[in-house]
């Protein structure tokens, strides 16, 4: 439950009723108490006491069934609420292309009546806005990129640039960039004479101020989760596909049935292609339900995720081609919240199908009785 937000209204009276289960608990735990009366006489507890402890215990431990059930109602709600936000964000974002959609009616001069809903330019103002008013974790996690994208801070390099085509630099920024300034060039020889500094040393150096005018400012902590998260899903990826390119076929009868085995009592039975197949896929889903909760997923949870983006058996190629699809959308989402660290990490590959070696030509059998 690590997702809910301690100031949502409905997480607070979950909270407040807890408390009064645990109370009644804690009160019908205590072992009633007898009492001494004048004259040094005893009296036992009064029987009830124990039936209205046994009462208590048994109403918060009711109460704290129910509250278990709410619980869990209330995380899926807000998971679903927060890829809703998610996906509405992303799409005020990126924008929406045209779409044209052809009415019902007669046809004037044989041509169906058309409506068209034209394109909408993407808005970083706009999206970030809806993320500032959202509810969900999901929609909170994006914040920080979003502000930068709304908000593009020129990284100095740009700034000298500009101050050089004002001085009358002509060459592009790119030639700008490939040239170390002469500033540069003297810190790193004063620091190399300064400190004794060999050419290991220098070559780190330079890579260092490299990285620095590509990238810029170093990640946020949200941004380097997204970055690894992506990274992990685009390795697992492409692991997929060389499995594939291979003829590994993930919607065969034969291949979900190694698959079911891969990694559980039967594992040593499976085989190896499967294997590998089987933890790629648990590698992608568990990836992206981290980057989605921001908690540990559950195996069922892994499990759903497997069925929902990858091939299962019976599936049509429409439908395997729809969930690959659906697989590299879900990566290039998470590069949003990424912000500068998108696609720094593992790099999609597209392997080519291995083709069946030619076969060889039959030997020519010479029978001797045909011979001159």
């Amino acid at each position: 439950m690590a997702m809910f937000d301690p100031q949502n209204p409905e997480m607070m009276e979950l909270s407040r009723q807890r408390k009064m289960a645990d109370l009644l608990m804690s009160r019908g735990m205590e072992t009633p108490q007898g009492q001494t009366v004048a004259g040094g006489v005893y009296v036992p507890p009064n029987p009830l006491k124990y039936l209205a402890n046994l009462y208590s215990t048994y109403a918060g431990a009711e109460k704290n069934k129910e509250l278990d059930a709410r619980e869990i109602a209330l995380a899926q709600k807000l998971r679903e609420l927060g890829a809703t936000e998610t996906k509405d964000i992303l799409s005020t974002l990126r924008g929406t292309p045209e779409v044209a959609t052809e009415l019902a009616g007669p046809a004037y001069q044989g041509v169906a009546p058309t409506a068209v809903m034209p394109a909408k330019a993407g808005d970083a103002n706009a999206a970030l806005a809806q993320a500032l008013m959202g509810q969900s974790p999901q929609a909170q996690r994006l914040i920080p990129s979003l502000i930068e994208q709304a908000n593009p801070k020129p990284i100095p390099e740009q700034i000298k640039y500009d101050l050089a085509k004002q001085g009358g630099y002509k060459g592009t920024f790119n030639d700008f960039m490939n040239q170390m300034s002469e500033a540069d060039k003297a810190r790193i020889a004063i620091d190399k004479q300064r400190l004794g500094l060999e050419g290991g040393r220098l070559n780190l150096e330079q890579q260092k101020l490299a990285q620095e005018l590509t990238y810029g400012k170093p990640l946020t902590e949200s941004q380097a989760k997204a970055t690894a998260f992506q990274s992990q899903m685009i390795g697992a990826e492409n692991n997929l596909k060389l499995l594939e390119s291979k003829g590994f076929d993930p919607s065969s009868y034969k291949t979900q049935a190694t698959l079911k085995m891969a990694g559980g009592p039967l594992n040593i039975l499976s085989a190896p292609e499967a294997q590998q197949y089987k933890q790629a896929q648990e590698q992608w889903a568990e990836a992206y339900l981290r980057f989605k909760t921001g908690a540990a997923a559950t195996e069922g949870e892994v499990q759903r995720n497997i069925k929902t983006f990858f091939p299962q058996f019976g599936d049509k190629p429409t439908q395997v081609a729809q969930k690959a699809d659906a697989r590299r959308q879900a990566e290039q989402d998470i590069g949003f919240a990424a912000g500068m660290g998108a696609g720094r990490g593992a790099q999609p590959i597209n392997p080519q199908p291995s083709t069946p070696k030619a076969s060889q030509e039959p030997k020519k059998v010479v029978n001797f009785n045909d011979l001159p």
